[in-house]
């Protein structure tokens, strides 16, 4: 029988799950809701039960099992293989995730940071397949960051490389949680997005059919925007270039320092498709140098919701398993 590896996406809705074989195709995945007012040893064991019940499920024993890979939220402390804190699952602070779910399964584990396992999905499987440079931003409630170089998760000298969403943007701009000021996520993330127009809205009193959803929901989203910025909606137009002409500079940016060949976009604000990719290609072409042609390449992600999930895999792959790189 085949080979496989196990990949673990832990977040704070739904654990997936997924079997990858050598050749980097998918032998089957499910997805459990995360017990994340339970505490750690819930989860813990909710991670552990929905690997070995899918395993079960598609009658693959241990013994072809190579590895597990987890993506996790951080901070993480990578060469132990520690959760130091986790913002949406309450209590999971130095907690010992590799170890307990290798343990757990009898499965070696590995364990990356979220965003750097859906890079390297998107690296194996995805749209940077063939790339010998990826870098890959998920836009969401925040802005996470992955890199692939050479194959390889480039995780920088204290394993917290490729925190695109605190590339500074604007000096002495919004405050974010991390401590700096002006962070790209408090600027193009899609909740940053969504705050934006809220603030001009209410603190402005700027005209915008917006208001009257505001008003009715108690709160807007990058959706709401983007659906307004289509209707003609003079605000949210306005709201949707802003955050996108940021994230141009910080894609610049990334193009200088890395000279990637590609940056995928991946997250919740990335299902805008279009809407998101031709105005950010525009403004990425206006910020971009001229004294040479532009080589790094923009793309959206194509493996959506399984990119963790399939990098966690292809994680374990990479560190346990002897087959070809791909």
């Amino acid at each position: 029988m085949a080979k496989v590896c196990i990949g673990i996406d832990l977040g704070g809705t739904f654990i997936k799950f997924a079997l990858l074989d050598e050749e980097m195709s998918m032998r089957g995945s499910a997805q459990v809701p995360t017990p994340a007012d339970a505490g750690p040893d819930s989860v813990i064991e909710t991670m552990v039960s929905g690997a070995a019940e899918l395993l079960d499920r598609e009658g693959i024993s241990a013994g072809n099992v190579v590895g597990v890979g987890i993506g996790s939220p951080g901070p993480l402390d990578l060469d132990a293989g520690v959760v130091i804190g986790m913002p949406n699952i309450s209590g999971f602070v130095n907690i010992p995730l590799r170890d307990r779910i290798g343990d757990g399964l009898g499965i070696p584990a590995v364990l990356e940071n979220d965003a750097s396992v859906a890079a390297l999905g998107e690296y194996l499987c995805g749209s940077g397949k063939g790339m010998d440079v990826m870098v890959m931003l998920t836009l969401g409630t925040g802005i996470g960051g992955g890199m692939v170089i050479a194959g390889r998760l480039a995780r920088g000298a204290h394993g917290i490389g490729a925190e695109a969403g605190h590339m500074i943007v604007e000096p002495d701009g919004e405050p974010c949680p991390c401590g700096q000021r002006g962070c790209l996520e408090r600027y193009a993330s899609a909740s940053a997005l969504a705050r934006y127009a809220r603030r001009l809205i209410e603190q402005d009193r700027r005209k915008s059919s917006l208001a009257d959803l505001l008003g009715r929901k108690g709160d807007l989203d990058a959706v709401d925007v983007n659906e307004a910025r289509r209707a003609g909606d003079a605000l949210a137009a306005e709201v949707w270039d802003r955050s996108i002409r940021y994230l141009a500079v910080g894609c610049v940016s990334i193009a200088r320092l890395l000279d990637p060949d590609l940056i995928v976009l991946g997250g919740g604000l990335a299902k805008a498709g279009d809407d998101l990719l031709g105005p950010l290609r525009r403004h990425f072409s206006r910020l971009n140098w001229t004294i040479d042609e532009q080589k790094t390449a923009l793309a959206l992600a194509s493996l959506g919701n399984d990119a963790g999930v399939v990098g966690a895999a292809g994680a374990a792959w990479k560190r346990f398993g002897n087959c070809a790189e791909h």
